[in-house]
């Protein structure tokens, strides 16, 4: 089974280029082109201006806090691989977890931030003991995806450990 949300990761960076679009245009529109009268709604042009500019600045925060990832997993053949980058700003690092099928042991489910994030761990068995990579924020996949992902962990554990 493969899981790739490349569709929903493109999808957030053109919302949020739209976004960082539309607050430049309103914030010039409001002054350069004088659609609004000098007092719309009890409000000059400047406190209008900084109320759009901080609606962006909430919008922006919002999606920087989900952390969304996009995320290739793939459980063919006898690789366990999963692939992912965040979708933040100046985050170019790609990372990988890669290891045999058999070494898979568990995965838990944290969620954060009241809920907005939710990331998933991965644990492999070594010869040294039980190895816990860092958290993988998977937000940004939808829910059958989710599904798929966690049947497809819970199906490789229950097939280690009737291995053994």
């Amino acid at each position: 089974m493969t899981i790739d949300n490349q569709k929903q990761a493109v999808s957030l960076k053109i919302q949020k280029s739209l976004a960082l679009l539309i607050a430049i245009i309103v914030i010039g529109l409001i002054f350069f082109a004088n659609i609004l009268p000098h007092d719309t709604f009890g409000f000059t042009r400047n406190e209008i201006a900084f109320m759009v500019l901080v609606a962006f600045v909430f919008y922006f925060l919002f999606h920087y806090l989900r952390n969304h990832n996009y995320i290739y997993y793939s459980d063919a053949g006898d690789q366990f691989i999963l692939r992912y980058f965040s979708l933040r700003p100046l985050h170019d690092r790609k990372n990988a977890i890669e290891f045999s099928k058999r070494e898979f042991d568990n995965y838990e489910i944290t969620k954060s931030l009241a809920g907005l994030q939710e990331s998933v761990i991965i644990y492999r068995k070594t010869p040294k003991g039980i190895a816990k990579y860092p958290p993988v924020s998977i937000t940004a996949l939808d829910k059958a995806d989710r599904k798929k992902l966690f049947a497809s962990f819970q199906r490789l554990m229950q097939e280690n450990q009737a291995r053994q």
